[in-house]
């Protein structure tokens, strides 16, 4: 298997120091959308907040989905309940 992605799935609660670390190493991702952000922000607020499908980070800490959920987890100061998927791309293996 060459360059095959492995992932775990774990629920997290994600503080808003460990969301900011994650957004701190997110360099390829899209534009975010206030909107979006302040919906999250009011369900976070208002205890409305589910976990949803998984963010997705790769085991060297750089974020690969999720940047709004994580935004607003930092815009709001809450600890709130994560799905995090941790990406790790296996070594290169050959078998003989």
């Amino acid at each position: 298997m060459e360059g095959k992605i492995r992932s775990v799935v774990e629920t997290v609660t994600v503080t808003p120091e460990m969301a900011a670390r994650w957004l701190a190493d997110n360099p390829h991702n899209r534009v975010i959308r206030k909107e979006r952000v302040d919906e999250l922000c009011e369900k976070i607020r208002s205890g409305k907040w589910k976990p949803s499908p998984p963010i997705e980070v790769f085991d060297t800490g750089r974020l690969w989905n999720g940047q709004h959920r994580l935004t607003a987890i930092v815009q709001t100061g809450c600890a709130v309940e994560l799905r995090v998927r941790v990406l790790r791309k296996e070594e290169n293996v050959k078998h003989n």
